[in-house]
């Protein structure tokens, strides 16, 4: 049957990429990206593999890539992060949704950036915590404006995906919502530039975000209302 693999790189760096995934890219046939993740992982892979277009020809690129999975060869697809999370997996799944007899889907997991992002700051994850993206393009306001209340209200951790964007209008609305439940000595930890030679950390507190430290390849953690600071710069929350 023709086989089509959806594959998690995580931050893109060669090395965060699972035992797995490195298999199945040296096995494909073509493998489909977009620019910024060919210009990550072109040098560890056969560069006549690879088929690269914009970043934001998403919907093209997961066309192409089941096109030519139909046409017997071995596809690999990749997605930044893990494609489940705010990625293609969803899109090549429904795209070949009347196609069940004719591809074999397989999804190989990354390393998403709230996970990678979190053992860079410490421990802020250990106990319940949330996702959440404020991309203008995925994030309806009055929807967000929801999710926030209930969640802050519930005392999760949260972490914030594409938090910039013209205006910082979903982040702004984020800190506003925030700052009615949580102190403003909440600790926030900034993960910017994962897995990049511009990798940078930043732990500050809810009251203190500096717009000007984010971008949109930062990833935000915000604390329950136990997480701490240690005495060697770590964000933690505590398990017990």
């Amino acid at each position: 049957m023709k086989k089509l693999y959806i594959v998690g790189v995580g931050s893109g760096n060669y090395d965060d990429l699972t035992i797995k995934a490195t298999k199945i890219l040296n096995l494909s046939d073509l493998i489909y990206c977009d620019e910024r993740t060919f210009k990550q992982l072109s040098r560890y892979l056969e560069k006549n593999k690879i088929v690269s277009n914009s970043y934001t020809a998403t919907k093209e690129r997961c066309v192409n890539a089941i096109n030519s999975a139909l046409e017997n060869k071995v596809v690999s697809i990749l997605g930044s992060g893990d494609t489940g999370i705010y990625g293609i997996s969803s899109l090549i799944l429904e795209y070949t949704e009347d196609l069940i007899d004719e591809i074999n889907i397989e999804i190989i997991p990354g390393i998403t950036s709230a996970i990678s992002g979190a053992s860079l700051l410490g421990s802020p994850l250990t106990q319940d915590f949330a996702v959440i993206t404020l991309s203008d393009n995925l994030a309806n306001y009055e929807e967000l404006k929801a999710k926030i209340n209930s969640i802050a209200n519930a005392n999760l951790s949260i972490v914030f995906y594409s938090p910039q964007n013209s205006t910082y209008k979903n982040l702004l609305l984020a800190l506003e919502i925030l700052l009615t439940y949580r102190s403003s000595e909440t600790i926030v930890g900034l993960a910017k530039k994962i897995g990049t030679n511009n990798q940078k950390i930043i732990i500050t507190n809810l009251g203190k975000i500096n717009l000007e430290d984010i971008d949109s390849h930062t990833t935000i953690f915000i604390g329950n209302k136990k997480t701490k600071l240690t005495k060697n710069k770590k964000m933690v929350t505590p398990l017990l």
